[in-house]
């Protein structure tokens, strides 16, 4: 603590009390006894002083949601076991939800504080009313891959048959949407919603969907899969994920959110180096066996998560376009204003810099 003017004049402000309060308490009585009780109620503020400061020192507590297993999630995976949420003055308890318009959910009936939600499902939110904003972005381009059964070899294959998606609303779905209505055949595929990757995974294995649009599929080596179609190689950009958070809590605690991402930041750096602490990180959280799925994971999350987690119009503006919403401003949807004020103060740079 200082020790300043300031200070001193709370110090003679303190004793001043301390007399008082053992003259008024032991009127009537003798002098050391009001000795003996200043004393004790001196000890007794020091102790409720301590107590205080000990709590306001303690991490702020918050529920951060993600809506996926893959390489999307890694950065906030990396940033909570290395401590960076800590860091930065938060004790986080981070929690899978299984699709993006859950998270979004969460989010609007306050039981998040902060989540990492499909783009296209925070938009359509904000579109409909919803009180929440994207602060950070994941990834500005569409890694995912039509994953497909062995008989299948062109996109008119497809044709009355079946595409699992994880949740309507979801990134597979819109990917799906968009991939479907390019080859010309929206309505000519059915797409049906199965819960979630694990479960997408499942239903291909057992011959239930044809394919799905996916950054991995969870199959057994054993299961014939193949990509059809890299998206990423399609050439438009895409905003993948957000972290987003409630607008009333974004002007509450702007220091609080500024931390997350922060801490999201670190997260994606830490991926870079060691390769072996964040393989261990990776597949606790995935919950992959597969060396061949766990290294695609690795891979995944170092080429397509960005290191400046920019909101970017481009990739903002596909989604909009494709849902008919083309000339809605960027700043409906997202503020990217701390990212902008960390990579201006050097934030980003010094992380790779010094890994």
């Amino acid at each position: 603590m200082e020790n300043g003017p300031k200070n001193k004049v709370k110090e003679k402000q303190g004793e001043m009390f301390l007399t008082g309060l053992a003259e008024f308490v032991t009127e009537g009585g003798n002098m050391k006894e009001a000795l003996l009780f200043k004393r004790a109620l001196r000890v007794s503020l020091v102790f409720l002083f301590l107590g205080s400061y000990a709590l306001a020192a303690e991490p702020r507590r918050i529920t951060f949601g993600y809506s996926t297993i893959g390489p999307m999630a890694a950065g906030a995976w990396m940033a909570k076991d290395i401590g960076a949420f800590e860091k930065y003055g938060m004790q986080a308890g981070l929690i899978y939800i299984s699709s993006g318009p859950v998270v979004v959910q969460a989010l609007i009936g306050g039981d998040l504080h902060g989540g990492i939600a499909a783009s296209n499902a925070v938009i359509n939110a904000i579109l409909n009313g919803a009180p929440i904003i994207g602060v950070a972005g994941t990834a500005n381009r569409p890694y995912h891959r039509l994953w497909v059964q062995p008989e299948i070899n062109r996109m008119e294959d497809l044709r009355g048959k079946t595409l699992g998606v994880t949740r309507f609303g979801s990134i597979t779905d819109n990917l799906t949407r968009m991939l479907l209505r390019k080859h010309g055949l929206e309505g000519a595929v059915t797409v049906r919603q199965m819960g979630g990757t694990p479960e997408v995974g499942a239903a291909f294995q057992q011959r239930v969907i044809a394919g799905a649009v996916t950054s991995e599929l969870r199959v057994g080596s054993y299961v014939p899969a193949k990509v059809l179609v890299k998206l990423v190689d399609l050439g438009f950009p895409y905003s993948m994920n957000m972290i987003a958070v409630s607008r009333d809590y974004y002007h509450q605690n702007r220091k609080t959110v500024e931390g997350m991402i922060r801490a999201y930041i670190e997260g994606v750096a830490a991926l870079h180096h060691p390769k072996d602490r964040a393989l261990k990180i990776l597949v606790r959280y995935s919950r992959l066996v597969d060396p061949k799925q766990i290294e695609q994971l690795y891979e995944d999350s170092t080429t397509y998560l960005d290191r400046v987690p920019r909101v970017e119009p481009d990739g903002v503006y596909t989604i909009l376009e494709f849902m008919g919403k083309k000339g809605t401003s960027l700043e409906t949807f997202a503020d990217n204003s701390i990212v902008d004020r960390l990579v201006g103060e050097g934030f980003v740079e010094k992380l790779y810099k010094n890994p």
